[in-house]
């Protein structure tokens, strides 16, 4: 396992999506009250970037389609055949930290299409 820090948790502010980045897969970090969840970061619907939605109920929502998925699972409430990969994650030391082993894995498996060089 090799841990990796993407976030400070007190600067994730409750129910608000942040983006975070590792080995080349977008990811989303929600912080809900005492909890964090950190989910793949594109919809699946059309891959819009799940850090640019917002937190409805217990639901993280693409703000471009409204697709939605369960902050703490990823499982989609509309459709739940549909579902956003969850990773390993925990506070630590002020941080939120993830296993980069987990996600390169997952990675390997889903090669991500984004061309980040033309951002």
């Amino acid at each position: 396992m090799k841990k990796v820090r993407i976030a400070q948790w007190s600067e994730l502010e409750d129910r608000v999506p942040a983006p975070a980045l590792v080995a080349n897969v977008d990811l989303v970090v929600v912080r809900f009250d005492e909890e964090v969840s950190v989910l793949y970061g594109r919809c699946l619907h059309r891959g819009a970037r799940m850090a640019d939605g917002f937190v409805r109920g217990d639901d993280l929502v693409c703000g471009v389609h409204n697709w939605d998925y369960q902050v703490s699972t990823g499982v989609s409430s509309y459709n739940p055949r549909e579902c956003l990969q969850k990773f390993s994650s925990w506070v630590e030391e002020g941080g939120v930290w993830v296993d980069k082993d987990e996600i390169s894995a997952w990675q390997e498996r889903h090669p991500q299409p984004y061309d980040r060089d033309s951002y």
